[in-house]
């Protein structure tokens, strides 16, 4: 990663990313269909402070398929995945953004000297997660894209408290980077019509990306925004499966704590018990396989983005990989065994005393009336 070439210049747009989106806050509600919820979802969005142009948009896999909210969209809320899959799902609106509107965000955004006066939000159901970019025309002071994302999360957030709706989030939001997108000047020369320029910062990097735009500046803003959405999805997906496998973790060590407790105040320490240590030994066995059946899955699109020339976000793909949990599965399982171990050991001596009880009580009852 390098130091920005593109210091001094104006940038076409600004974007920052995240993943997020709104729900039902109630279990109950998620079995609407999907056409039902895009009406509620638009009117809700219609009624907001700010919010103008709303546009929603379901395109099934099959014609006059109407699917579940459920079945298409996650809960990250209640650990609930979801595969939109070939579904194209999703919901656009412009964000106007006054003073008054960030004084009623809190005391963050009302020190904000310059801001965005317009956010362009897209929030679209790739595959694994929902994709939000918030984008704006305007580059001066602290228009930047993650401003932007950040003023639409709190808006967002503040709009349907006390509603039947929810925000559901999959942190980090926003990604940790700001986004610009930059014409190529004339006379460049670049062997790629997209080229990406980052500059390592504390707190948010800085992605430079300069486009061939051809005289169609939109077209070609359109469709570095797609691919940005599609590379997206593919972090965030790794961060749901990160998500995931903590959940399942903390689940199987609750378990492994649970027997721990229970045993604990026996005056035999770990006295029976084989059958608990078995299940839980098949609980790490059966989360490790897991674990690891996920990661196999998510190596096609990380080794998408290694290869890839010109990706916006494949280092941050690959680097987010390389660097998943490792949870010490090993560790508890030889704790079980040891304790298996004991358990059998103390089987073993109780089976062996109990035996030279009842010999030596057969034998003297055998000398005592041996004799009749």
């Amino acid at each position: 990663m390098s130091q920005s070439q593109h210091s001094g210049r104006a940038a076409v747009a600004q974007f920052g990313l995240g993943c997020l989106h709104l729900v039902p806050a109630l279990a109950s509600e998620h079995g609407i269909r999907v056409s039902g919820w895009l009406g509620k979802f638009g009117e809700l969005l219609g009624h907001m402070q700010g919010v103008t142009g709303v546009t929603t948009w379901h395109t099934p896999l099959r014609d006059g398929d109407d699917p579940e909210l459920r079945d298409l969209v996650p809960w990250f809320a209640q650990g609930r995945a979801a595969d939109s899959g070939s579904h194209d799902l999703g919901c656009q609106f412009t964000l106007t953004v006054d003073r008054a509107l960030l004084d009623s965000l809190g005391p963050l955004f009302r020190g904000l000297g310059r801001y965005p006066g317009s956010i362009d939000v897209n929030i679209s159901y790739i595959r694994d997660t929902p994709v939000m970019i918030a984008s704006t025309r305007e580059d001066h002071g602290e228009a930047t894209g993650t401003t932007a994302l950040d003023i639409v999360r709190h808006h967002l957030a503040l709009q349907v408290e006390d509603s039947e709706m929810m925000l559901d989030v999959l942190e980090p939001a926003p990604f940790p980077a700001d986004f610009r997108v930059f014409e190529r000047q004339p006379g460049s020369e670049a062997d790629q019509v997209v080229t990406v320029d980052i500059e390592t910062r504390p707190g948010f990097d800085l992605v430079d990306i300069e486009v061939e735009t051809y005289g169609a500046t939109d077209e070609m803003l359109d469709h570095v925004l797609y691919q940005v959405a599609q590379e997206t999805d593919d972090y965030y997906g790794l961060e749901l499966a990160v998500a995931d496998a903590e959940r399942r973790w903390a689940a199987v060590i609750a378990g492994f704590n649970g027997f721990i407790t229970r045993h604990r105040t026996r005056r035999f320490s770990f006295g029976g018990g084989s059958t608990d240590i078995r299940d839980l030994m098949l609980g790490f066995v059966e989360t490790k396989a897991a674990i690891l059946a996920e990661r196999h899955a998510l190596l096609a699109q990380v080794e998408k983005a290694r290869n890839s020339d010109v990706g916006v976000l494949s280092g941050y793909i690959v680097e987010r990989f390389e660097r998943l949990p490792d949870f010490p599965f090993d560790e508890y399982t030889r704790m079980l065994e040891f304790l298996e171990g004991r358990r059998t050991q103390r089987s073993d001596a109780f089976i062996a005393l109990v035996s030279a009880l009842i010999g030596g009580l057969v034998g003297s009852l055998y000398v005592l009336f041996g004799g009749y």
